[in-house]
């Protein structure tokens, strides 16, 4: 069995999905609309993003999208990035949780999803 997709609900599809292809490698499927975007990361995992119907989006603590890179440089490599791009994420730390010692970050972003980025230490 493969997981197929994880849908993200979010008040800005579009700039969501921006997000997504400028920093995450992702590419948008299909035509755009205003409430849905389908996009296609590199390894082929579907990321969809709707507008939420009446109720607001509210993402329990801890919740998130976590990225998995080669190598520490990567992660300040992205953290750098993500910062120029106007985002906040928090600082780099050095993690060992259940015996894997990584080097990560965790980043808000629209409507309380956080992403983590993280590689092998």
């Amino acid at each position: 069995m493969k997981l197929n997709h994880a849908n993200i609900c979010t008040s800005d599809v579009a700039r969501a999905a921006s997000l997504f292809e400028q920093h995450f490698g992702f590419a948008r499927l299909g035509e755009p609309r205003t409430n849905f975007a389908v996009l296609r990361g590199t390894d082929c995992f579907i990321l969809n993003l709707m507008r939420p119907g009446k109720a607001a989006v509210c993402y329990p603590e801890g919740f998130h999208v976590g990225f998995f890179v080669d190598a520490p440089a990567e992660v300040h490599a992205k953290h750098a990035e993500l910062v120029e791009g106007g985002w906040n994420p928090g600082p780099v730390e050095d993690l060992t949780r259940g015996g894997f010692a990584s080097t990560t970050f965790y980043c808000p972003l629209l409507d309380g999803v956080l992403v983590e980025v993280s590689a092998p230490r």
